[in-house]
């Protein structure tokens, strides 16, 4: 029989995908798209978020880090 791999049960990383989002100002009616990224599930618990925590995000080139306050 194959030995099972141990997995950790909270990834250190989640997959998920930038989807798009209508966005237009209400003084100019030029609707674009812009990104629109959702995180929520048990896994966000598992690291340590709650629900209206207060957080902080960071941004450089192609990374996000969220992180609680």
């Amino acid at each position: 029989m194959a030995k099972r791999k141990s997995t950790s049960a909270t990834p250190s990383a989640k997959r998920t995908r930038s989807n798009p989002s209508p966005y237009s100002q209400a003084v100019v009616f030029d609707e674009r798209e812009i990104p629109y990224i959702r995180l929520r599930g048990f896994w966000l618990a598992a690291a340590g978020f709650e629900p209206a925590d207060d957080l902080k995000v960071a941004v450089s080139k192609g990374r996000i880090v969220v992180t609680r306050r």
